[in-house]
């Protein structure tokens, strides 16, 4: 009892530091007179705020497996203590961080510049604790984890989904869903705040193209498994089925496209002001960080999965309590055979689709600048997640694949690389005939060197891809399940050499701008 008792303790002293710490934020931001503020001072105050809820989050785990009885081992102590502190401060930081970072007015150039590298540190710092942090007490906890709570029974698990009588309930999949999402938002209010000097701009497409997405991503769920699932149900008089959301069932790719085309016609219409291609090359990449957020919501579900591998194998790479809940696979309302896992998809999906985030806005979006069009990025969100679902597709359980043999979701992923690359190229065409008929193209410095070189690079590797391609398909025979066999990978390879082939066309207009240059100079 004296352990439970310390443990609200110290909770209520974490929340009251942090509670404090958004209150103080929040009153700079709202200040009326930006430049009398002392924001290097703020933020220093702010960060004893930040160790203060790290201390409090250590007696808070403390005596959370005191009172639980968890018997940790030294090593375990050591990773609950370092973990519970480095995630105390990691969240606060983050947040006061991305606040005013994003919101506050007049904030010195410098220091805000190292507010944005602190929102990246505190993610790392906020991760990592968290991963220690479970670590910790990983191996005395039930497994598969609580994944909601019903409105008619309490706590549910994935066991639930086979027990009659729970009804909706608030699952924990929503809940990263919509966390994502709402992460997301901040993100591109203040990035189109920085273009335009308004706040809001984006808030009313957010609020119709979110749940437009959800929607488009249950049809697209619906259509792909109406064969395997919902026709039979709906003939023996189940018509609700299809809108039993709450039963799971999502197709991302149909929801990220039903959403971002709801999206556009929205913006286009209610805010004509605003630049349309900037604001798709603002927000479309962001997507991925809401969906690796939102992959999170398929750990709680133990879905997603892959097939059987071997539990030593991954558990230098996965925390622990994400290698312990994988042992579980929801689809099969079965647990995997002694050391073994169901690999978890979900997870390396995650972290793909931030890298995949990190590629479009920085690797991209900067160092290629000055070759970008306005909405390039947002095509390459398109052909990236198309990419990233090719090469998972195969590597899912069969129960997760969608469609008669699972060819559903592939097909489309292909489809979403080739469309992208190929609007790509569009875009830079349609932009450059454009401008040269209104005699405003740019000529840049070595345009048709640099034009012949890329030109050249991208045809021989679609040759050597296509040649590859073709011949390993020609000397494999099709199945009839979607597998890394010959045949498939070599659909792979052909795919990506139609894809650096189609890439050409964006090189065209710097050979033609360097080709008529030349003529003027002669």
């Amino acid at each position: 009892m004296v352990n439970l008792i310390l443990m609200i303790v110290f909770i209520a002293a974490a929340l009251g530091l942090f509670g404090y710490g958004i209150y103080r934020v929040i009153s700079l931001v709202k200040n009326p007179m930006p430049k009398l503020i002392n924001y290097k001072e703020e933020v220093k105050k702010l960060l004893f705020f930040a160790i203060g809820s790290g201390a409090a989050s250590i007696g808070i785990f403390i005596f959370l497996s005191l009172f639980q009885n968890y018997p940790l081992l030294a090593g375990e102590w050591v990773e609950l203590v370092f973990g519970s502190f480095l995630f105390g401060v990691g969240l606060p930081s983050f947040v006061y961080s991305f606040i005013i970072h994003y919101y506050a007015k007049e904030v010195p150039s410098k220091l805000n510049s190292g507010l944005f590298y602190s929102i990246l540190v505190s993610a790392l710092v906020l991760c990592v604790g968290l991963w220690l942090l479970t670590n910790s007490f990983a191996d005395y906890i039930v497994y598969p984890l609580v994944n909601g709570i019903s409105f008619q029974k309490g706590f549910t698990t994935p066991f639930s989904a086979y027990i009659t009588g729970f009804g909706p309930n608030l699952a924990w999949y929503a809940i990263c869903i919509l966390s994502g999402a709402i992460l997301v938002y901040f993100i591109c209010d203040h990035r189109l705040y920085v273009e335009y000097g308004v706040h809001g701009i984006v808030e009313g497409t957010f609020l119709i193209a979110f749940p437009s997405g959800i929607i488009g991503a249950r049809i697209g769920y619906v259509i792909g498994e109406w064969n395997t699932q919902f026709a039979s149900r709906v003939a023996s008089g189940e018509w609700w089925a299809p809108l039993a959301i709450w039963e799971g069932g999502l197709t991302i790719i149909s929801g990220a496209l039903i959403g971002i085309v709801v999206g556009v016609i929205w913006f286009v219409t209610h805010k004509k002001q605003y630049s349309i291609f900037l604001a798709v090359d603002l927000i479309v990449p962001t997507i991925l960080i809401a969906q690796a957020v939102g992959r999170w919501g398929n750990f709680f579900n133990c879905e997603v999965h892959g097939l059987l591998v071997s539990a030593d194998t991954w558990k230098w790479l996965l925390p622990k309590i994400v290698l312990n809940n994988s042992v579980y696979s929801s689809a099969h309302n079965a647990f995997a055979p002694a050391g073994q896992i169901y690999l978890p998809l979900f997870y390396i999906e995650s972290i793909v689709n931030l890298l995949g985030y990190c590629v479009i806005r920085f690797l991209v979006g900067k160092t290629l600048k000055k070759y970008l069009e306005l909405g390039d990025l947002a095509l390459l969100y398109i052909s990236w997640y198309g990419l990233t679902r090719v090469i998972m597709e195969p590597l899912r359980d069969p129960s997760f694949n969608m469609g008669k043999d699972g060819y559903w979701s592939w097909f489309w992923s292909f489809i979403f690389v080739l469309a992208g690359i190929l609007a790509i190229t569009a875009n830079h065409l349609i932009r450059y005939f454009i401008s040269k008929k209104k005699g405003t193209a740019i000529t840049l410095k070595n345009s048709f060197r640099n034009g012949l070189i890329a030109g050249g690079a991208f045809l021989l590797a679609a040759i050597v891809f296509i040649s590859v391609g073709a011949v390993m398909m020609a000397g494999g025979s099709q199945t009839a399940k979607i597998a890394f066999n010959q045949y498939n990978n070599g659909l792979i390879i052909l795919m990506i050499g139609l894809s650096l082939f189609t890439l050409i066309g964006v090189t065209l207009p710097y050979i033609i701008q360097g080709i008529e240059a030349r003529k003027h100079e002669a």
